[in-house]
């Protein structure tokens, strides 16, 4: 017959695990990998904005340089124009070379306006793809929201059990005996929470291993309040 004290340890051990438990489920509830998962979704998005921003920024950049060279042309071209009509060239030479200059500027001006409608497309295309990432963002983000809001639920749910079963803890630690007390709880770590075990049949049921018949002899003539351990893994033994 278990004595008093080691009842009243088994008591406070039953309730360590719960509460054991009770944390780990908090601490490692599904609803935190989902979250992990989502996280790592943004991630990836943040990822493709950024490439697809440094693309846009480019095409930005050889479209301003695209421009600049237009005005440039543009504004040769209005120089020729202004000399060949203006009257102040006269000589046939000079002005069959204003008419070349002219219109090589102008095939030049064209082929450049040319480049910069098609790197305008790209940029209206960059644009669309840049929205759509935007658009999964938020609906990821949605679900991350409503997700931190199920997680707070559960926490809080589970909050409130282990602050019932601390408070169980608490009244059942109250009367026990205080050196096997801290006993049981300096060797908590040591055996996975479960320092304390029964001799149910001979067996540990601690580690499981039937002790042998003399040690179950010498402890079956030991005092009831005697500290006693496993034989074989070390375990406090409740008789």
């Amino acid at each position: 017959m278990a004595s008093q004290a080691y009842e009243q340890i088994l008591e406070v051990q039953a309730l360590d695990l719960s509460l054991t438990r009770l944390r780990h489920r908090r601490d490692h509830h599904p609803t935190r990998a989902a979250i992990d998962q989502i996280d790592a979704q943004l991630a990836v998005n943040d990822a493709a904005q950024s490439e697809i921003g440094e693309r846009r920024h480019e095409l930005q950049r050889r479209q301003k340089r695209l421009d600049d060279e237009v005005a440039t042309i543009a504004a040769r071209r209005n120089d020729v124009d202004g000399k060949l009509y203006g009257g102040e060239v006269t000589a046939s030479k000079d002005l069959l070379a204003l008419q070349e200059e002219a219109a090589l500027l102008l095939t030049r001006q064209t082929e450049m306006e040319d480049d910069d409608l098609e790197v305008m497309e790209q940029i209206e295309q960059v644009d669309g793809e840049v929205a759509e990432l935007a658009g999964e963002r938020a609906a990821v983000e949605s679900q991350r929201r409503d997700l931190e809001r199920e997680l707070a639920d559960a926490v809080a749910e589970i909050d409130t059990e282990i602050a019932a079963l601390e408070a169980q803890r608490v009244a059942a630690a109250e009367p026990a005996n205080p050196d096997l007390l801290e006993r049981y709880q300096g060797l908590r770590d040591q055996y996975d929470g479960v320092p304390v075990a029964r001799l149910v049949d001979g067996r540990c049921d601690g580690c499981h291993i039937q002790l042998s018949a003399v040690a179950v002899d010498r402890l079956s003539k030991m005092a009831d309040e005697a500290v006693v351990t496993c034989e074989e893994c070390g375990r406090l033994l409740v008789r």
